[in-house]
């Protein structure tokens, strides 16, 4: 008995593996395909040890003595080798990461502990204060809040950063996403304000918009009580959060410096990297409310890629080669529009490898994606004081 289950245990492991190598891209199987990829790829030395752990179990309760218990071994170290060979691709993103901050001339700064691999959940660190659920709007009987995050030293103005989480539009809190990064740059004397805004389909874009610009305006207006620099106030986001902070940055001029993670640029699927579902099940009916068909300037309208000719501060986006929910073409493409049209620097760093959602919890790529945008934005404010 106990072989036949540890048979099956190693099945499901082996299956976790294959999803993770080669994610679903199907209407249905998309998110918890990806799901299930994002909570593999980059834990994937606890999954290996975990999978060793439950196989020493079983071979201590005689399981491996039968066929069906040698058979589920088997699988479980070829499973095993397989995910240490789709982790190994994280193992460069500290240099491609690098070699983003060489091009650009980034300054340094203080690295992220990397005892905090180990224990990957974020949490606040010590040495930062976190004000929860700060009311800065009331749009439709809520109030939207955010949560601030300080470091221990007060003295001065301080730059800030307005982080708006990823969740499809749909869901999402400022609790789960963006922690690795707010927690970075209130150690290094920043004031980060990660905020929560209107979700669809109850909230219609450009309400998202309309939220984002008032929690940059909020902290704006309150700077004298925060510590805050008034004259530079940074956004970032990602996922949907980054399509809602790139129309923040070119719709309007309340910020100074942007970066996005796996953002969503075009939300017309000119490129045709999104399935049908990407239109007619999620941005129609739930975001934008319209059929393409018959009102697509409200989709261009919507999309970041209509309006790179307004792009007017230092912007940074990070993306990963193997994302299945948004596709790193789309990415690319952005980026080289960008750099047609602004002035100002635009960084585009692709991580080796790196799922959806890859800065969510420590990890090698959180470390390289966080300090790669925590040295763009210390570099763009260094900056802007001096010009």
């Amino acid at each position: 008995m106990a072989g036949w289950l540890f048979l099956l245990v190693s099945l499901a492991g082996t299956a976790i593996v294959v999803n993770a190598a080669r994610p679903s891209r199907g209407p249905i199987s998309l998110v918890p395909s990806w799901l299930l990829a994002f909570l593999t790829l980059d834990l994937a030395l606890f999954h290996i040890g975990l999978a060793l752990l439950i196989a020493g179990g079983f071979a201590l309760a005689g399981g491996l003595e039968t066929l069906p218990g040698k058979l589920g071994l088997l699988l479980t170290l070829a499973s095993s080798a397989v995910l240490f060979v789709l982790w190994l691709p994280s193992l460069r993103a500290a240099s491609a990461a690098d070699a983003v901050a060489a091009e650009l001339e980034l300054d340094e700064v203080e690295r992220i502990p990397r005892r905090l691999f180990l224990n990957p959940v974020p949490r606040v660190r010590d040495g930062v204060s976190v004000l929860r659920d700060v009311p800065f709007a009331q749009r439709d009987g809520r109030v939207l809040g955010m949560d601030i995050y300080r470091g221990s030293n007060h003295d001065g103005r301080r730059p800030g950063l307005v982080f708006l989480h990823g969740g499809g539009w749909v869901l999402g809190d400022k609790r789960s996403q963006g922690l690795p990064l707010c927690n970075h740059l209130a150690t290094l004397g920043w004031v980060c304000a990660n905020a929560n805004y209107r979700l669809s389909p109850g909230a219609t874009y450009p309400d998202h918009v309309v939220d984002a610009e008032s929690a940059v305006a909020w902290l704006r207006e309150h700077a004298d009580e925060y510590g805050v620099d008034p004259d530079f106030i940074a956004i970032a986001g990602n996922s949907a959060g980054a399509h809602i902070a790139a129309m923040t940055a070119l719709t309007g001029d309340s910020v100074q410096a942007i970066v996005t993670f796996y953002g969503v640029y075009d939300l017309t699927n000119r490129l045709g990297v999104h399935g049908s579902a990407f239109l007619d099940r999620l941005i129609g009916p739930h975001v934008v409310k319209a059929f393409f068909d018959t009102e697509p300037e409200r989709f261009h309208a919507a999309s970041p890629m209509d309006h790179v000719e307004r792009a007017s501060i230092p912007w940074l986006l990070v993306q990963g080669d193997c994302d299945s929910l948004t596709p790193a073409a789309e990415a690319r493409e952005f980026a080289r529009r960008l750099r047609e049209h602004s002035k100002h620097v635009v960084g585009y760093a692709e991580l080796p490898g790196a799922q959806h959602a890859c800065d969510i919890y420590y990890s090698l790529r959180t470390f390289a994606t966080v300090e790669l945008a925590a040295r763009f934005l210390v570099t763009a404010y260094r900056r802007a004081r001096h010009s």
